[in-house]
């Protein structure tokens, strides 16, 4: 792989860890989110479902809606 290569799917794989962190980081103003929920969101690395995800974060009222949403 090359060194340009390699800084991308850095570059990448740190936009995924920030935009899973915000979306997490919204969700615990509902109350402690639940492992599996957490793991989920981290182990995403889809940055256009991740930025789906953290618009519906936005928009929801609980973590149960949010689960519920998540999956359309």
């Amino acid at each position: 792989m090359q060194a340009w290569e390699e800084k991308i799917m850095e570059r990448e794989k740190g936009r995924a860890d920030g935009k899973a962190e915000a979306i997490l980081e919204i969700l615990e103003e509902y109350g402690k989110v639940p492992n599996e929920l957490r793991d989920r969101v981290l182990a995403q690395r889809d940055l256009e479902m991740l930025k789906r995800w953290l618009k519906v974060a936005s928009k929801v009222d609980s973590i149960e809606e949010f689960i519920a949403e998540m999956s359309k």
